[in-house]
């Protein structure tokens, strides 16, 4: 018994970390996360988060980490499969707008994997546009193209939406969701079947 308690306080003590590096990262920027400031917002010593991280990027890359499942899981909630890959995909391109509007350094991180170390190539869900989109156009609904193609100028044209969509100041959300149907017009109109 005191061995899993011993491990649910360093659990707890790694989680409360991370914790700490995630709120420095949205409110400051992640560029701006430290070791020095996590421990003064903690009242920890050094030593502690040394034994769970050997230096700040581990840390910066564990949040990532655990931020990307989160936006993973949220995603999967939204999708449905009783829908075509355009609904579902303006569904979830519409709450990655929301992220990039209202937590523009947790879009940074996550999402543009702006602060990895790691930089990753293959969008995790990217494979999943590119086979929904092989379904759909199987079933007539979107237009035959190279799915992978469609996939990847689909994801860019979002990503490169929302990266200007939070660089704006003052924007309200109307005015967003204007732009997001316009967006999303113009890029459904390229993949959808006219018959």
């Amino acid at each position: 018994m005191a061995r899993e308690d011993q491990k649910m306080r360093s659990d707890a003590v790694r989680q409360a970390i991370l914790d700490a590096a995630l709120d420095i990262g949205i409110r400051e920027g992640f560029g701006e996360v430290s070791i020095r400031k996590i421990i003064s917002r903690m009242n920890y010593s050094t030593g502690v988060v040394y034994h769970y991280f050997k230096d700040k990027q581990e840390v910066i890359d564990a949040v990532e980490a655990a931020e990307t499942a989160w936006l993973g899981a949220e995603i999967r909630k939204l999708m449905d499969d009783t829908k075509d890959i355009a609904q579902n995909m303006l569904t979830v391109f519409h709450r990655v707008m929301r992220l990039a509007m209202e937590e523009p350094e947790r879009y940074n991180l996550i999402v543009l994997h702006k602060y990895s170390r790691h930089n990753p190539s293959a969008v995790p869900w990217m494979g999943y546009l590119s086979g929904a989109i092989r379904r759909d156009i199987e079933r007539k609904k979107l237009r035959p193209v190279d799915p992978e193609r469609a996939a990847f100028s689909i994801w860019s044209s979002f990503l490169g939406f929302n990266l200007m969509i939070s660089r704006q100041r003052g924007l309200t959300p109307e005015a967003a969701d204007a732009l997001f149907d316009t967006q999303a017009g113009i890029i459904l109109k390229g993949i959808q079947s006219d018959g």
